[in-house]
């Protein structure tokens, strides 16, 4: 274990466009439409940005986990790498269940825990392990939805 992450170019390949096209498809539904080029990196800033007819701009920072319904039913916190404790999103999105569960965190509230971190071991005895940092942010201040809600 080396004490960081290491970019996952597997993990982006896989879920970063997926994530990006269902907000997109999301923030449609809402009134709002892309601002841009959906394949443009705004690295460590936001994934996609939005605007609404009345001229409000939204930018997002998506995810997905895996472990979904663990964290919605199980865990007391949602954590955040903090890789992200600086980022310009408005809202962080964690996509889970092929798309059809979402949580959203607003950016007060990740500038209100910003400071509030954990260390943690992740996956613990693979050959791949490492240790990172996380914002530890309870899940009260954490909205959960089915996207059905927005079909």
């Amino acid at each position: 274990m080396d004490g960081k992450r290491k970019f996952n170019k597997i993990a982006y390949d896989e879920f970063d466009m997926s994530c990006k096209l269902a907000t997109v498809d999301l923030m449609n539904k809402r009134g709002y439409n892309l601002i841009g080029n959906i394949n443009t990196e705004y690295y460590k800033k936001y994934d996609l940005a939005f605007k609404n007819k009345s001229g409000n701009i939204i930018k997002i920072e998506n995810e997905f986990r895996s472990v979904f319904d663990q964290i919605k039913n199980l865990y007391k916190t949602v954590h955040i790498p903090i890789r992200k404790k600086n980022t310009e999103c408005d809202y962080y999105f964690i996509w889970g269940n092929n798309y059809e569960d979402l949580a959203i965190i607003n950016k007060e509230t990740i500038n209100k825990f910003k400071e509030k971190t954990i260390n943690l071991i992740c996956a613990k005895g693979k050959e791949y392990e490492f240790k990172e940092e996380f914002i530890d942010i309870p899940k009260e201040y954490i909205k959960f939805y089915k996207t059905k809600q927005w079909k």
